[in-house]
């Protein structure tokens, strides 16, 4: 006769319940993507910037310190805006005062990293980079102006392809650009040799490379960008 004394250890072993779930101590962060609108606030340093950094830089940033998607970033540009066809990067096509008040960043700094819509044909219609900017977390406006051919830090010739597919990537803000930080947007390669280095109040970038860029900055692109533009109006 078969007896429950008999059975193997294996089976004589009840099955443990598998432990309840804790909740877990701190909220998690709620985001209402049309609003943009965290519980908890969000992460964000001006002192990550330097004079002149496009609006495509402070984005990425921005999306980098809080985790966001790039869609979620482009609904910042206005309400009537698909995030997927994005927007051209002009004062004129971005809502500004919008952007001013989730990114709590002066309204000089903002209408500085936009392109002058007074200046169409002028800019350059893909995104061009300083391969060594690029590896700090940095992109300038001044990039994409077709008058501009070398970083005014680093002096390397400003590139437009990827280094793996070979690809250019339209310069408008939209989810593909916007949610691909320092990366091709069409193969998501990094434009430089690694990730930028975390950010922090010290920047990475060495102090005669970040006045040489504010320089250039004021010196080419003040009169063509309005930066004495009182930040009331915006």
């Amino acid at each position: 006769m078969f007896s429950r004394a008999m059975q193997p250890v294996a089976c004589l072993s009840t099955r443990k319940e598998a432990p309840a779930l804790i909740a877990p101590r701190f909220p998690i962060l709620s985001l209402d993507e049309r609003r943009l609108t965290p519980a908890l606030g969000f992460i964000f340093d001006a002192r990550w910037l330097l004079p002149g950094e496009s609006i495509v830089s402070i984005l990425w940033k921005f999306a980098r310190a809080n985790g966001l998607p790039g869609h979620a970033l482009v609904r910042l540009m206005g309400a009537d805006i698909d995030p997927y066809e994005g927007v051209e990067p002009m004062r004129d096509a971005v809502d500004v005062k919008h952007l001013r008040r989730t990114l709590l960043l002066p309204g000089k700094v903002l209408h500085a990293s936009l392109l002058d819509a007074g200046q169409r044909g002028r800019h350059h219609p893909v995104f061009r980079y300083c391969r060594q900017c690029v590896l700090l977390g940095h992109h300038s406006v001044t990039y994409q102006m077709f008058s501009e051919n070398r970083c005014p830090a680093h002096q390397r010739k400003l590139e437009t392809q990827c280094h793996r597919c070979g690809r250019e990537t339209p310069y408008i803000l939209n989810a593909s650009l916007v949610g691909s930080p320092y990366r091709c947007a069409q193969c998501g390669e990094l434009y430089a040799t690694q990730s930028p280095p975390a950010f922090a109040a010290k920047p990475a970038m060495r102090k005669e490379h970040r006045i040489a860029i504010a320089r250039h900055f004021y010196n080419r692109m003040a009169g063509s960008f309005c930066l004495g533009v009182d930040d009331r109006v915006l």
